[in-house]
């Protein structure tokens, strides 16, 4: 018997209030009463605080919870008052407890007890909460019967006269509220904003004032410092780099209003930086996006070796000058010195200049800088996060033998993570590599779940647990989760391309193609993205569009450029069974032909032994997008089938498939 067993048995007595009346917590403590895992405990209480906090979060404070981690939520709801004073302290208990709980090594089982306590003190109260709501809001029902009572006849008298005085009163209120709301949005009376603006920014690309065109790694470097500087304050929403690498360009030279709202942000940050050997300048300045007002800039005139305080200052007098208040551990984070190593430093930025790139060559060579900065300094985390990022991406586009980049990118990520648990971006990636490489779905889930609680403005993170959300066919999430990454990453290509996706498999295929539109509009290049159009439009029985999709696809393509013609003839001839055999043909001719994307022709042909044929050889070869056979509704037709269902059940995703 656990030594948590009775805890477990009062949860047990609570979980009939709540079936029926609350889904999602329902769903949670029911995996919660069912593990016996100290460790899967402490998750999914978490995770039923966050039901709960998310709730509180839409029906205290009148906002979604969007990114803000529980932290933040539950001392602004201690603040407003908005909890009585000893649910908070139970709340503040468990989420402390059960974020050390992501972390066995830091974790004793002693601790399960508390949190079992502090949560069944948590689901009581909230029970009488929602009980208390249903109450309040059957109220105005029973005005409204109350005013169904005959009234006084000599009232009808009066009633001309009342009428004006309510219409004039209401006009009167309606020029009150427009009033109102033009000084609000400052477009009259001159003063500041009643409401304070979103904290939202964007950092620019620093321009590179330095002679040596080879210190453009320099520029682009203390950029992407100040952005992950700034995205480990959870007050702030902060854009990734991919959606700001455009402007750096000189055609792409706008105002900082047209910035602003382009991005969707209300400040800006710019920058120039210089270096000659051990000296530096970093000039910064934050901008107001609106009016171009200058809130604050400073000039840093520092030797190399002072990076670090630099980067760190830039972080906390930014969040000062916008009234964000650091929480004791966010400001432990910011502060944090990765290295005490300037060189090893140095040779990280020159391999995350390189990554940037997303190039074969490019991702080469930052593995080159990333071992180098690792061996001058074995304790670097950051280094080996950024071997472990690449090798990843280099095995998934087929630029290294796949098993091995993988298995090289789960190493270097468990060493990162060896050396600072509280790096957002190693537990990311070991999270993708849990979901495509080992296929330990739960596993993944938590540990996207921690890169999003350390660092909730990492896009990618959002949208890594996407796909894992996807694959597990839980829609609504996924929608979120891609939400949220487009949300700190709008100006990136592949985010919408990934959204495009997920409309698909849930059969919105317009919105799917809004979505392809977007991809196109930011990288008009986009192979893959043509085959999503050409899929949406077979789907909605457009042939001949998807026909004059791939007469554009075919040239894009060196193997079939050729074959660029002959689309239109087989079609004619043959209809789009016949395209699809002419398709597989031609793959077939390449030294590696994608046995899944055969399969998905076939079985698009509805010819299911062939098609499972193909998805047996792809199960073999394990190309990372086997897992996605789960949601893909083009395999609609073979899910009844025992061996698709037996591929189903290798990967480990039984429980999670779809019920015919």
């Amino acid at each position: 018997m656990q030594i948590w067993s009775t805890e477990i048995k009062e949860l047990e007595t609570l979980f009939p209030s709540i079936k029926g009346r609350f889904p999602e917590l329902e769903k949670e403590l029911g995996q919660l009463i069912q593990t016996a895992d100290a460790n899967v405990i402490l998750l999914y209480s978490r995770r039923c605080l966050e039901v709960i906090i998310t709730d509180l979060c839409e029906c205290e404070l009148k906002r979604p919870r969007k990114t803000e981690p529980l932290k933040g939520i539950i001392d602004k709801l201690h603040r407003e008052e908005k909890v009585p004073a000893h649910i908070i302290t139970s709340m503040d208990h468990l989420n402390s407890i059960s974020t050390f709980g992501t972390h066995p090594k830091d974790f004793d089982p002693e601790q399960v007890k508390p949190v079992l306590n502090n949560l069944a003190i948590i689901i009581r109260w909230y029970i009488k909460y929602k009980d208390t709501q249903i109450i309040s809001q059957a109220k105005p029902d029973d005005v409204k019967k109350e005013s169904k009572e005959p009234v006084d006849t000599r009232e009808g008298i009066h009633k001309p006269k009342k009428n004006l005085i309510l219409l004039i009163s209401g006009l009167l209120l309606v020029v009150a509220i427009v009033v109102g709301a033009l000084f609000v949005f400052n477009i009259i009376g001159g003063g500041e904003q009643n409401k304070e603006p979103e904290k939202s920014i964007a950092v620019l690309p620093f321009e590179n004032l330095s002679s040596d065109e080879e210190q453009a790694w320099f520029s682009d470097g203390i950029t992407d410092v100040i952005i992950n500087q700034l995205a480990k304050i959870s007050d702030l929403r902060v854009l990734s780099r991919t959606s700001t690498l455009k402007y750096e360009e000189k055609e792409e030279k706008k105002s900082i209003p047209e910035i602003g709202e382009e991005l969707g942000v209300n400040y800006l940050i710019e920058g120039t930086v210089q270096r000659q050997e051990n000296k530096m300048r970093i000039s910064v300045q934050l901008i107001r996006a609106l009016n171009e007002g200058h809130v604050w800039s400073e000039v840093y005139d520092r030797e190399w070796k002072d990076i670090f305080d630099v980067q760190s200052d830039i972080a906390q007098r930014i969040a000062e000058e916008l009234k964000t208040v650091l929480t004791p551990e966010e400001k432990e984070l910011v502060e944090k010195k990765q290295t005490e190593n300037p060189e090893a430093y140095n040779l990280y930025l020159q391999g995350r200049f390189f990554w940037f790139k997303r190039t074969e060559e490019g991702l080469k060579k930052s593995i080159e800088y990333f071992e180098k900065s690792a061996a001058i300094d074995p304790d670097y985390a950051l280094a080996y996060a950024g071997l472990a990022n690449a090798y990843f991406i280099q095995a998934w586009w087929g630029w290294h033998p796949l098993l091995e980049g993988w298995a090289k990118a789960k190493e270097f990520a468990l060493k990162a993570i060896d050396i600072d648990k509280n790096l957002g971006e190693a537990h990311a990636i070991l999270g993708e590599l849990l979901s495509f490489y080992e296929w330990k779905w739960e596993e993944a889930r938590k540990e996207f779940l921690i890169a999003i609680e350390l660092n909730p403005n990492y896009s990618d993170a959002h949208l890594y647990y996407t796909e894992l959300l996807d694959i597990l066919r839980e829609n609504d999430k996924a929608r979120e989760q891609v939400n949220l990454a487009m949300e700190l990453d709008p100006l990136f290509f592949m985010w919408h391309s990934v959204s495009s996706m997920l409309y698909y498999n849930e059969g919105k295929l317009n919105e799917s193609l809004d979505e392809c539109r977007k991809t196109l509009e930011l990288e008009p290049n986009y192979l893959s993205i043509y085959w999503t159009y050409f899929y949406v439009y077979i789907k909605q029985d457009e042939n001949l569009k998807a026909i004059e999709t791939l007469q554009k696809i075919m040239p894009m393509d060196t193997l079939t450029a050729r074959n660029a013609n002959m689309v239109k003839d087989i079609y004619n001839k043959s209809g789009m069974n016949g395209i699809f055999e002419w398709l597989i043909e031609l793959e077939l001719k390449n030294p590696e032909p994608d046995p899944l994307t055969i399969a998905i022709w076939y079985a698009k042909m509805n010819k299911k032994d062939e098609a499972l044929n193909w998805l047996e050889k792809a199960f073999e070869k394990r190309p990372p997008g086997i897992p996605r056979i789960n949601t893909n509704p083009d395999f609609d037709n073979l899910r009844s089938e025992p061996r698709f269902l037996a591929i189903i059940e290798k990967l480990g995703l039984s429980e999670y498939a779809k019920k015919e």
